[in-house]
């Protein structure tokens, strides 16, 4: 664990202990440190301390989500509960299994990549089917809205060569003309990347999804994007079978679409390193589905056709 991290484990410690003394002398390991919730790991348990109040209401909330999900979702859940300190904070035992990374999807074989995919699909296909005024009585809301399009053109232009921007510009275009009708809201988790699945080491499976901090009401095609931060391969495979599964037919531009607004937005705020080779290459990985529209060519002008003289009538005399 990193030095700059011992204070905030020990005052992380004196509040945790205050109200759970069992975990007195559990090594602590902090997870992650946002700008309102830290993650502690204490044994086998997961801690979320909210740093703010509106980060505290976001987390009962979460608790309430994940009571009523678990018994209607076959995938594996947090089991959170909230503990009464001071700030109130979440316990729940650690899902076993690691993040799912690119590298290491990209070395699973084809069973297992598929084992995922349609593990994944279900556990979609389950949470698009739940009633959406259920979950609004319980405090469900809708999702954190990505930058506006011109602030995340303004952001990435400087950062990413010339020759990206026309895709940029496309992407935003179609963004920009995006609306939520119909079957297209859903109520989703809005985080299904790697770092939030809980891969088994021994089998290379599936185990189990965890963090819904940010789940709520949003596009159903947005929702679908998220695994494609892991790869594209993942995300088609997914949709493939959530159609199998007698979901509606997904519009496969669509997703690809949000997939490049996420990738784009997260650059725009700088929680992604530009990475220009990378880019390019997920670049190349959406057009090989999606091409871009030939480009538009101006007919040539046509010659003018010489004007034969008009030669006077001759008058007769």
């Amino acid at each position: 664990m990193p030095t700059g991290d011992a204070g905030d484990i020990a005052r992380y410690r004196g509040l945790i202990v205050a109200a759970l003394p069992q975990l007195a002398t559990a090594p602590l390991e902090l997870l992650h440190r946002g700008d309102d919730t830290a993650a502690i790991l204490a044994d086998s348990a997961i801690l979320k301390l909210p740093r703010t109040a509106d980060a505290a209401l976001k987390l009962r909330r979460e608790a309430a989500l994940l009571e009523y999900l678990r018994p209607r979702i076959t995938m594996a859940l947090p089991q959170m509960q909230i503990v009464d300190g001071t700030p109130p904070f979440s316990l729940h035992r650690r899902i076993e299994g690691g993040p799912l990374t690119s590298a290491a999807y990209e070395a699973l074989d084809n069973g297992r990549r598929n084992a995922i995919a349609h593990r994944l699909a279900g556990f979609f296909a389950e949470l698009h089917a739940l009633p959406l005024p259920r979950l609004t009585a319980i405090g469900a809301v809708a999702v954190e809205p990505w930058l506006g399009p011109d602030a995340i053109l303004e952001a990435t232009l400087p950062l990413l060569p010339r020759k990206l921007h026309p895709f940029v510009r496309r992407i935003l275009k179609a963004y920009r003309a995006l609306r939520i009708e119909g079957e297209e809201l859903v109520f989703g988790q809005f985080g299904t990347d790697g770092d939030n699945l809980a891969i088994d080491a021994a089998t290379g499976l599936l185990a189990g999804v965890f963090d819904f901090s940010e789940a709520g009401f949003g596009a159903r095609h947005r929702d679908l994007s998220y695994p494609m931060r892991v790869g594209i391969d993942l995300g088609l495979r997914i949709i493939a079978r959530y159609e199998e599964l007698g979901a509606p037919r997904i519009d496969r531009a669509l997703v690809l679409t949000y997939a490049a607004v996420d990738r784009l937005t997260r650059i725009a705020s700088g929680t992604e390193p530009v990475d220009p080779i990378e880019m390019a290459g997920f670049v190349a990985a959406v057009e090989a589905i999606v091409p871009p529209p030939p480009p538009r060519t101006r007919k040539p002008a046509l010659a003018a056709e010489p004007i034969a003289p008009v030669r006077p009538k001759r008058r007769r005399t």
